[in-house]
C-alpha cells in the first residue's frame, strides 16, 4: 500500500458492529474501525487536547438503484494508539502516537461508548482543527441511542426495502494527517446486514473497501452508477453519485448523490442543467437526519427551475449559518423525471461559505434539449393545444414573434391554413 509522506492515517479495517435499541421508530449502531499510519511519519494521538483523530461513522442504503446516505453518529475521539500491523510492519511506536506502519482497534462497544463521542459541528475536517474539550449540547448522557449512529427504522428493516444492501463506513479527520495534505484517503466502507429485528452484522465474506468513502459502493456494485469528484481549490473534495433510469414510456428518471468528503465550506445548493421546452416532474430530495444537539437546522431544500437550470438550496451562510448545509461525512440525493435523454453536462455545486470560489463542478447526466419540430410552436417537442392556439392566434399575420421555423410550416407568407392542418397532422410528441 502506498502511503502518504507525514503522518496519513487510514481506516484498514471496519472489524465489527454494536446493535443498541429502539426509541420512537429510532434505532442506532456503533462500528469497529482499526486505523493504520500508512505514511512516514508519526502521528498524534493525544488525549487530553484536540491532537487526537475523531471518527466518524456512517450508515448508507442502496435500494432500487439508488445509494443514500441513512444514518450517522457523533464522533468517538481517540485517547491512545496501540502498535498492531494489520496494514504493515510496525515501527513499534504507540500511545500518544500511531507509529509508522502501526495499526489501532477501536471496537464497537468502544466507539458506541457514548461517553467519548463529541459534536461534528465543532470539527473542521478539512485542517483537522477541532474544539477541545469538546461540547455536549444535550448533556454528556442520555437514551440508548443518544449519540450512536442513528437510523429510521422504517429505514433500514428489511420488509420496508426488500432488496436493499446495507454498507457502513468509518472516517478519521485529525489535524497532522490534514496538514500533510493526506485527508483524501480517510474514510472507507464495508457491506453488512440486517435483519427484520434491525439488528446489524457484518456480511459474511465481505471485506473492508479501504481509502474508499461508502459513495463508491453505488458504482462498485452497479454498472450504471458513476461516481466523480469535485474539488474546491486548495480546500476540500464532494463525491458526486449519478444515475439514470429510462423509464421505458419516453420518460427518464435521474438521481444524483452529493457526499461532502472533507470540505468545511460544504454545499449550499445543486443546480441541473434543463432546457426549455423539457418537462420535469417529481422533483426530489433527501438527506441524512443530524441528532442528540447537534445545532443544524434540519429543513429540506427548496428546488426551483429558472433560466434553464434547476436549483436545489438551502438558506444562505449569511441568513442562517447552521442552515441544512451537506457538511462533512454527509450525503444528499437529488431527483426528478423529464421527457428527454440524458447527454452529458456540467453540476453545479454553490458553496456555503465561499472563499475565493464561490462554486465547484462535475460531468454529470442531464437532460438534453427537446427536439422542436414541424407545429411546435412553443419548442416543446410535442405538438399539443398550446401550439394550435398559438397558430389560431398568429393565424395570416406576417410578424409573428413565435419561432417561425416551426409554426409556418410552408414557408409561405404568415401563418395559415395549411399550416393549421400540417400541426393538426402531426399533433402529438415531436418524432
Amino acid at each position: 500500500m502506498a502511503g502518504g509522506i507525514g503522518p496519513d492515517v487510514i481506516v484498514g479495517s471496519l472489524p465489527n458492529v454494536s446493535n443498541y435499541g429502539i426509541v420512537g421508530g429510532v434505532t442506532a449502531y456503533s462500528v469497529g474501525t482499526t486505523s493504520c499510519n500508512v505514511g512516514d511519519d508519526l502521528l498524534l494521538w493525544q488525549a487530553n487536547n484536540n491532537r487526537h483523530p475523531v471518527i466518524g461513522q456512517n450508515v448508507y442504503r442502496y435500494h432500487e438503484g439508488v445509494m443514500m446516505q441513512v444514518g450517522q453518529s457523533w464522533l468517538k475521539h481517540g485517547f491512545v494508539a496501540l502498535s498492531g500491523s494489520l496494514c504493515d510492519s510496525c515501527d513499534g511506536n504507540g500511545g500518544s502516537v500511531l507509529g509508522v506502519g502501526c495499526s489501532d482497534p477501536y471496537g464497537s462497544g468502544l466507539n458506541g461508548s457514548q461517553f467519548g463521542l463529541g459534536p461534528r459541528f465543532q470539527v473542521n475536517a478539512f485542517n483537522g482543527a477541532y474544539t477541545y474539550p469538546f461540547a455536549n449540547p444535550d448533556g454528556s448522557s442520555g437514551n440508548t441511542i443518544f449519540k450512536r449512529a442513528q437510523c429510521k427504522v422504517s429505514d433500514v428493516v428489511p420488509s420496508s426495502n426488500p432488496g436493499a444492501r446495507y454498507f457502513v463506513e468509518g472516517h478519521y479527520i485529525t489535524a497532522d494527517d490534514a496538514l500533510a495534505g493526506n485527508g483524501l484517503n480517510n474514510a472507507s466502507y464495508r457491506e453488512v446486514t440486517i435483519a427484520e429485528s434491525t439488528t446489524m452484522s457484518i456480511l459474511p465474506g465481505s471485506s473492508t473497501q479501504r481509502e474508499l468513502p461508502a459513495i463508491q459502493a453505488w458504482e462498485d456494485i452497479d454498472p450504471n452508477a458513476t461516481v466523480n469528484q469535485a474539488d474546491v481549490p486548495n480546500e476540500g473534495r464532494f463525491n458526486v453519485g449519478t444515475r439514470v433510469f429510462d423509464n421505458g414510456d419516453g420518460s427518464w428518471t435521474y438521481h444524483y448523490a452529493i457526499h461532502n468528503l472533507n470540505s468545511d465550506l460544504s454545499a449550499g445548493s445543486f443546480s441541473v442543467s434543463v432546457p426549455s421546452g423539457v418537462n420535469v416532474t417529481g422533483v426530489g430530495f433527501h438527506d441524512v437526519d443530524y441528532h442528540s444537539g447537534e445545532p443544524f437546522d434540519g429543513t429540506d431544500w427548496s428546488s426551483s427551475l429558472s433560466g434553464e437550470m434547476l436549483t436545489w438550496s438551502t438558506d444562505l451562510f449569511s441568513v442562517n449559518s447552521d442552515a441544512n448545509a451537506i457538511r462533512w461525512g454527509t450525503m444528499y440525493n437529488f431527483w426528478f423525471t423529464a421527457d428527454t435523454a440524458p447527454e452529458t453536462t456540467a453540476g453545479i455545486i454553490g458553496l456555503f461559505k465561499t472563499d475565493n470560489v464561490d462554486s465547484v463542478s462535475t460531468d454529470i447526466p442531464s437532460p438534453m434539449g427537446a427536439a422542436a419540430c414541424v407545429g411546435d410552436c412553443d419548442m416543446s417537442g410535442t405538438v399539443d393545444f398550446a401550439d394550435l392556439v398559438a397558430i389560431l392566434f398568429e393565424f395570416g399575420g406576417g410578424g409573428i414573434e413565435i419561432p417561425t421555423l416551426e409554426c409556418n410550416a410552408d414557408g409561405v407568407g404568415g401563418v395559415n391554413f395549411n399550416d393549421l392542418v400540417a400541426a393538426l397532422f402531426l399533433f402529438g410528441p415531436c418524432q
